[in-house]
């Protein structure tokens, strides 16, 4: 088991151009364009357009809210779900545990997703969903049911710090003892007596543990994942690249760590994921990324994706491996972008009202 430290080649950090006549980075390394919002969503839903569950981040029209955060005792909580609610819940967002390639597994349901990374000297968790009960009747029933042992969990890599991906690790950690993985900046998060984003119904933020870096690399026997700090949902997103097999072949598969513009109208944060998901581009094409993945099942095609594994004929390509994977991010960078340059016009108009009102 290691944990390697990485400086990350001149290729993979330098200052991107992209093919894009109209997409350029100023010398900060900031996308910038000379596009109107309504040309880049188009753009963005052009490349985008085999991943649907993403156009929703191109509706420029829809006000951006703080989305997510519940305060305990606030009026905007649902009362406590009985036994019965609960179980019809989880009945409707019922995937089956199962193996997408020789290597990596899903073991999350509808609304989101833990998956699991096989390796010659143990597994490497990805995500550990909304709580300890989800943990273990979702992820560690799943993890058995496909014949591994938890006991086996060498790693558990948070993506970022919401609770819908790290609320069951306590029960995790305290039954398996897995090393947390996270990146600085959010695990100073959790650490604030206040967190961007809380909610009741989540178990309970880890403690410190894994640090990782921007570049760094996770080696765990014949498995090397790449990870990479890409802001914006969070302030330290982490997105991997790693590894997966289908027979006697083997493909890249690039994870998105954070999909969601639930921060406001922030547009620091907003250029923060534009220029994530344009680095993060570059760095999944040079890799030959061909496996496009998030931890929300809805949003990579996996809900629909799955099934047609399932019906998959001997000789038929693997239904997850797509050649434009990549477009994704596109679709990430310019339908951001073009909120950037919306906000961006308004408050221009605005400033120039108000000058010319006091001249």
């Amino acid at each position: 088991m290691t944990f390697r430290r990485t400086v990350c080649s001149p290729k993979r950090i330098s200052v991107l151009s992209l093919c894009l006549s109209a997409l350029t980075f100023s010398h900060h390394g900031m996308a910038q364009t000379t596009l109107s919002p309504e040309a880049l969503v188009a753009q963005g839903l052009a490349a985008g357009k085999g991943y649907p569950g993403l156009s929703k981040l191109c509706a420029i029209d829809r006000p951006l809210r703080n989305i997510g955060a519940r305060k305990v005792g606030s009026g905007n909580i649902k009362r406590t779900s009985t036994d019965e609610q609960r179980a019809e819940r989880a009945k409707r967002s019922y995937i089956e545990p199962q193996q997408v390639f020789d290597n990596l597994y899903f073991v999350g349901n509808r609304s989101v997703a833990s998956w699991v990374i096989k390796t010659s000297e143990g597994l490497i968790l990805l995500d550990a969903m909304n709580s300890n009960r989800q943990a273990e009747d979702i992820i560690v029933a799943g993890i058995k049911q496909l014949g591994m042992d938890p006991n086996d969990i060498r790693y558990l890599i948070i993506a970022h710090a919401h609770g819908d991906h790290y609320g069951g690790q306590e029960y995790l950690v305290k039954s398996f003892q897995p090393k947390v993985v996270m990146s600085d900046a959010d695990w100073k998060e959790l650490e604030r007596p206040d967190p961007e984003i809380i909610n009741p119904k989540w178990g309970k933020a880890p403690t410190r543990d894994v640090t990782i870096n921007d570049g760094d690399v996770i080696e765990l026997g014949d498995t090397k994942v790449q990870l990479y700090v890409t802001p914006g949902h969070t302030l330290g997103t982490i997105s991997l690249i790693f590894p997966v097999i289908d027979g006697d072949k083997t493909h890249m598969a690039a994870l998105w760590g954070g999909t969601g513009l639930n921060f406001g109208p922030n547009i620091e944060r907003l250029q923060m994921y534009t220029d994530s998901a344009a680095r993060f581009k570059q760095l999944a094409d040079s890799e030959s990324v061909d496996v496009f993945l998030s931890n929300h099942p809805t949003i990579d095609n996996s809900v629909e994706r799955m099934p047609a594994l399932q019906q998959r004929q001997v000789g038929q390509p693997h239904p997850f491996v797509d050649v434009n994977a990549t477009d994704a991010f596109a679709l990430l960078r310019d339908c951001t972008l073009a909120r950037v340059v919306k906000i961006s016009n308004y408050q221009d108009r605005v400033q120039k009202k108000s000058v010319s009102t006091v001249d």
